[in-house]
């Protein structure tokens, strides 16, 4: 809790530094944008996850140095296990989705800003929410008897922080939207649960090889998701230290 307590601080001391970089850009002549609407194309999760993932933002501008926007997505992620888990259950069916949705508002500085909004240098704080939900169908290996489980897995995450970032407009039309650091406090929930005639022994087992198969694939998240207890009891309840960086296409109008 210490860490997550060290970076609170910080983002609530940057509000007060936001408002008075606002008030300094009063002082000087702000350019009137050329238009106030965005709407862009969020290609990142498609890059980082899935092909399948597809996400689109929607920008408005609200005075000449801010803006509100808004983001809502498909989510999935690849498969952690082709055929079996840890040499105990067989899938016999798939089901997966997820979504994405997030929220900010900008402040746009003008002082370093040249060109009219949403041209240039932003800071803005941000909440995201990330849900993901899958459902195996799975038999036990090594055995005779029809079993008929069932797989259940759902995690989430809500993010809540600041970022800096850079929009480019090209030709007062086209944007080129770079989230640059985007520090958060995290919470991370959710956990995986098997329905069936099943050995319960034996679920720590498979607790543990979801566990691996994660680090493995996702290596990065062992540090600020992941602890011990859920190999023990494949339950997520945790509050860390997240962080966010963006690219998003757009379109002035």
């Amino acid at each position: 809790m210490y860490k997550v307590f060290s970076f609170i601080l910080p983002v609530l001391i940057s509000f007060p530094l936001l408002l008075s970089a606002q008030d300094k850009d009063s002082l000087k002549t702000i350019p009137k944008p050329f238009h106030k609407n965005v709407i862009k194309i969020n290609p990142t999760p498609m890059l980082l996850w899935s092909k399948k993932n597809l996400t689109f933002s929607y920008e408005r501008i609200v005075t000449p140095t801010q803006s509100f926007a808004v983001s809502l997505g498909y989510l999935e992620f690849p498969r952690l296990f082709n055929d079996s888990i840890a040499g105990i259950l067989e899938i016999t069916s798939r089901q997966k989705m997820g979504i994405n949705i997030s929220g900010e508002y900008r402040f746009y500085l003008a002082s370093r800003n040249e060109r009219p909004t949403p041209d240039g240098v932003y800071l803005a704080p941000y909440l995201s929410f990330y849900g993901y939900r899958f459902k195996n169908g799975i038999d036990v290996m090594h055995t005779n008897v029809d079993s008929g489980c069932v797989l259940n897995g759902n995690f989430y995450c809500f993010n809540l922080g600041i970022q800096l970032g850079y929009q480019f407009v090209f030709w007062k039309r086209f944007t080129l939207d770079l989230i640059f650091i985007g520090p958060s406090v995290s919470y991370y929930g959710g956990g995986i649960d098997i329905s069936g005639q099943v050995d319960f022994e034996k679920l720590k087992e498979v607790n543990e090889e979801v566990y691996n198969k994660i680090i493995e694939k996702y290596p990065l998240v062992s540090d600020y998701i992941f602890k011990k207890s859920f190999k023990s009891d494949g339950k997520l309840d945790i509050f860390s230290l997240g962080f966010r960086y963006v690219i998003q296409f757009g379109y002035h109008f």
